[in-house]
Formats: C-alpha cells, sequence, structure tokens
C-alpha cells in the first residue's frame, strides 16, 4: 500500500501514539546504547559492499574469473542498493520497524553469514550463481533495514540532527573504506568464512537490539503529500544536483582504488597481502579522521559556510588519483611512495568533503525547496547522497573493472581523476559568485 495523500485524522494520530513502543520513553544507558548502535549501523551499506574488495578479487582469479566478472559481481549489490533507494524511500518508512528493521536486518545477516560458506562450493557455474543470489538479498536485507535505522536516529534525537546526521555520514563513508582492512586482515589470519561470520553475527545482535528498542512509527514526519519532499523536488535544482554529482564523482574515485588496487600493488609491486591490508588502512584512517574533524568544526561554527571545505576536499580528489596510478606521459615514473601519498590525500579529500557536502545539500533543500526539516526531509537527503553513492560504486566498480581491463591500472586512474573536472569548476565558480552559501 502507498503512503496516505490526505492529512491524518486525529483518530490515526492517535493510533500512532498508542502504537509507539515504550522505545520512547527510554531514558539514561539504555537510549544511549540504542543512539550508538544506531549510528553503528550507518556502517552496514559500505561494510557489507567493499567487505571483500581486498581479496574476492585475487580468490575468484583462482577460479578463472575475468576482470569484468568480477566488477560484475561486486557491483551486484550496488545496483540493488540503487534500486532500493529509488523505489522504496517513500514507502519504506510507512512499513514499522518490525519489518524495515528487524526482518530485512536479520535477512542481510544471515545472508552475510551464508555467503562465508561459498568456499565450499566447487562446481564454478553454482558459484557465480549463489555469490550473485547472495549479493542481491545481502543489498535488498541491509540496505531497507539502514534506511529505517537512519530515520529513527533523526527521530530520537531532534536537537542533534545536524550532528547525527554528520557523523552518520562519516561512519557510512568509513564503512566503505575500512571493510577491505578488516576483511583482509581476517582473510589472511583465519580463511575466506570469517569475514563474513563474524560480520554477520555483530549485525544480527545490533539489529535485534535496535528492533526491541526503537519505536513503532515516525512521529515527526510531514502529514500531507504536499509537503512531503520528493526527489523531483530537489534534483530540479541546479545547485543540489551538482552536489549529488560532486558526490558521485569522489565515490567512483574510491571505488575504482578500492577494487582494483590490491591487484595492482600484487602485480606491479609485489606486494604481499598481509602489507596490502596494512596500505588499505591508510585510506579509513585519514578519511575518519578528517571527517571527525569537520563534523566537530561544523558543530562548533554553527554558521560556517560548508560549502568552501566542500571545495578543499573535492579538489583533492583528482590530485589524489594521478598520484595514485602515476602514468608514463604524464612524466611521473611508477612509484609505490607516490602512489601512498595519493592514497593518503584521497581518503583526506574525501573525509573533508562528506559532511560538508551533506550539510550544503540539506540547507539548500530547505531553502530552495522550503521543505522543513524533519525527518522526511533529512532522510530523502540522506537516501540522495546514497543513491549518488550507489551510482558511483557502481561506475567504479564495473566500469572502472573495465577500464583497468583495457587499458591499465595507470592510464584509467588518470582517465578517472578527470571525469569529475567539469562538475568542480562549475561548483567553484558558483561559491565564489556566492550563488551557494
Amino acid at each position: 500500500m502507498g503512503p496516505k495523500s490526505t492529512v491524518l485524522t486525529n483518530i490515526e494520530d492517535n493510533k500512532l501514539t498508542e502504537n509507539t513502543t515504550h522505545a520512547g520513553n527510554i531514558r539514561g544507558w539504555r537510549l544511549n546504547i540504542l543512539i550508538g548502535l544506531l549510528v553503528v549501523y550507518q556502517l552496514v551499506p559500505g561494510w557489507c559492499m567493499n567487505l571483500l574488495e581486498s581479496f574476492f578479487p585475487i580468490v575468484v582469479e583462482k577460479r578463472e574469473w575475468s576482470k569484468s566478472l568480477t566488477g560484475a559481481a561486486l557491483a551486484t549489490y550496488s545496483s540493488m542498493r540503487l534500486l532500493i533507494y529509488l523505489v522504496l524511500v517513500h514507502s519504506i518508512t510507512n512499513w514499522g520497524t518490525r519489518i524495515s528493521l528487524g526482518l530485512f536486518g536479520i535477512i542481510g545477516s544471515v545472508s552475510l553469514l551464508l555467503f562465508g560458506l561459498m568456499e565450499n562450493i566447487k562446481n564454478n557455474s553454482a558459484y557465480i550463481a549463489v555469490c550473485f543470489l547472495l549479493r542481491i538479498s545481502e543489498a535488498v536485507g541491509f540496505n531497507i533495514s539502514y534506511i529505517y535505522s537512519f530515520s529513527v536516529l533523526m527521530e530520537l534525537c531532534p536537537s542533534y540532527r545536524t550532528l547525527l546526521a554528520s557523523i552518520a555520514c562519516v561512519f557510512g563513508h568509513l564503512g566503505f573504506m575500512i571493510a577491505p582492512v578488516v576483511g583482509s586482515l581476517l582473510f589472511v589470519r583465519f580463511g575466506f568464512a570469517t569475514p563474513f561470520i563474524a560480520s554477520g553475527i555483530m549485525y544480527l545482535l545490533v539489529v535485534l537490539y535496535c528492533w526491541g528498542n526503537s519505536p513503532a512509527y515516525l512521529q515527526d514526519r510531514c502529514h500531507t503529500e504536499a509537503e512531503r519532499p520528493t526527489y523531483l523536488g530537489i534534483f530540479k535544482k541546479p545547485r543540489i544536483t551538482l552536489i549529488f554529482f560532486l558526490n558521485m564523482y569522489q565515490t567512483v574515485s574510491s571505488q575504482y582504488v578500492a577494487t582494483n588496487l590490491a591487484t595492482y600493488l600484487d602485480s606491479h609491486y609485489n606486494v604481499i597481502q598481509y602489507e596490502i591490508g596494512g596500505i588499505f588502512t591508510i585510506y579509513p584512517v585519514m578519511a575518519c579522521s578528517m571527517g571527525l574533524i569537520m563534523t566537530l568544526v561544523m558543530n562548533k561554527f554553527v554558521n560556517l559556510n560548508t560549502a568552501y571545505p566542500t571545495i578543499i576536499g573535492i579538489c583533492l580528489i583528482p590530485i589524489a588519483m594521478v598520484l595514485i596510478g602515476p602514468t608514463a606521459f604524464l612524466g611521473m615514473a611508477s612509484n609505490l611512495k607516490v602512489s601512498l601519498l595519493g592514497l593518503a590525500l584521497l581518503g583526506i579529500g574525501a573525509g573533508i568533503f562528506q559532511a560538508p557536502g551533506l550539510e550544503t545539500q540539506t540547507r539548500l533543500a530547505i531553502k530552495d525547496c522550503g521543505y522543513p526539516d524533519n525527518v522526511d526531509t533529512r532522510t530523502l537527503i540522506q537516501q540522495a547522497l546514497r543513491i549518488s553513492q550507489s551510482l558511483g560504486n557502481v561506475l567504479g566498480t564495473l566500469f572502472g573493472s573495465m577500464l583497468n581491463d583495457y587499458y591499465g591500472f595507470q592510464i584509467a586512474s588518470w582517465l578517472i581523476s578527470m571525469t569529475g573536472l567539469p562538475f568542480i569548476i562549475v561548483f567553484i565558480s558558483l561559491v565564489v559568485f556566492h550563488t551557494i552559501h
């Protein structure tokens, strides 16, 4: 059933109030645990997508998978994630906690557990089919439950929405890049199954606690269709759409590196798996550190023009991509230290860009579109961010792998670095002429 198109009656309002669980009255340590776990759950979409990035390409290479097939398998999660955000975002928050957060969270956790048992499948065709099937069910389960977890977080803390949305943004991005590190270390130490089983159990416990303590329905929402924010409403505004493309470009760059850097380091520099796991820590450490710093700065200076740090962050991305895969025609010899410097700059740029970019988009949605600052608006902007990231993940994984197949890692890195320059130049121009502030 679709969302209601009329004003809620008093009877319906009373019904919602009566159906709200005891979580609305949680105080003290139970509330703190709930908020903390909801923040941790923001790791889920990126974590489950990239947990296998650093070792899965190497594992399936032994099964004689092509880079394009590997890219397609990795992009399946992102494609389903994009479909979920585009089709279901308006109805999901009407379903209630029991389905949105509980049931789908359990589906995602169990699918992740089962993925760890795939290594026992010897037949290559069956292995491919099960791989794609489980990636689809992980995407459906975790991303639907994630949407509701963010909405509940906004519901519980209306006075701290900007701070928590920024922290959620940092954690969401952190999930994308710290998962390959954890996955690689667990894979090397304990084998293929351990990263997935450990992650599945952890998220299952988080889901069960949040399921039992979250409110059954969201209250701080728009009550009419006329008030309800829509994708069409925000994407009609060029300034919001521009930040959407900037975020997609940043994600394409990061995802391309996450998907292809491991095999490049292995083949070009003979870096062993343990060292690859260590190298993959550079990006998340830098991105998380700068993201948290920017969140604290934004919380301290509430009137800060977030467009300026957005510019600084996004301008570092093309520079980093050129350094990560230096090409001969640019007059730069291949050097592991230069590649690592580029990886560090990529993390710094992403960390500076993410939270200010999200807040700039939110302010523009409230100012340009006239939307209220409530759960619906915050959730829609967050999902617009996730849509741009999903598109970036698909392009970075699938087409990035194709570019890597045809041109090699170094030239492909340079080509990707160039794609975002037009958007960056337009954004800087708009900020300079004070049309974005």
